[in-house]
């Protein structure tokens, strides 16, 4: 059986649909309504999300009309927040049964990271992340970012 080829070589480029200039002002219209990029890219099948976002940022199609979404350095992108995101190891029902650990009368947490991350199969740094508030910040939960309380 002959190995099979792969559906393009390295020196291949996939060229992307460029959409039509009222496409990108109807995705700016909907980024700007607050629809994530993702969302929006589900609406229209033939563009991924990346394309969705740049075009949206003005990576893309800079002199298109229409709102340009805010550049940020560090921004934290909505189309990723939480369960959305392909990486997350966790739902928002474990996030918070783990940020509703804290102990008041303590002012520290009942169970420790490890103990966390050993029920929900993932590594404690995970857990501790959630802890700081560095993740999930997007469900403004009271008590991430908590600290031991002397």
């Amino acid at each position: 059986m002959p190995p099979s080829q792969p559906a393009s070589t390295p020196t291949e480029r996939q060229v992307m649909p460029k959409p039509p200039l009222a496409l990108i002002v109807k995705w700016r219209d909907l980024a700007q309504e607050g629809q994530f990029y993702t969302d929006i890219a589900k609406i229209f099948p033939d563009y991924t999300a990346s394309q969705v976002r740049h075009y949206c940022l003005g990576h893309s199609g800079a002199k298109a009309p229409g709102p340009i979404q805010e550049r940020r350095r560090w921004s934290d992108n909505p189309w990723l927040q939480g369960e959305k995101s392909p990486h997350a190891l966790l739902e928002e029902t474990q996030v918070r049964e783990v940020l509703d650990d804290w102990d008041d009368e303590r002012g520290y947490w009942r169970n420790a990271a490890g103990h966390w991350a050993t029920l929900l199969k993932v590594s404690p740094s995970t857990i501790l992340a959630v802890r700081r508030g560095d993740t999930w910040k997007h469900l403004k939960h009271s008590n991430a970012g908590r600290k031991k309380e002397n």
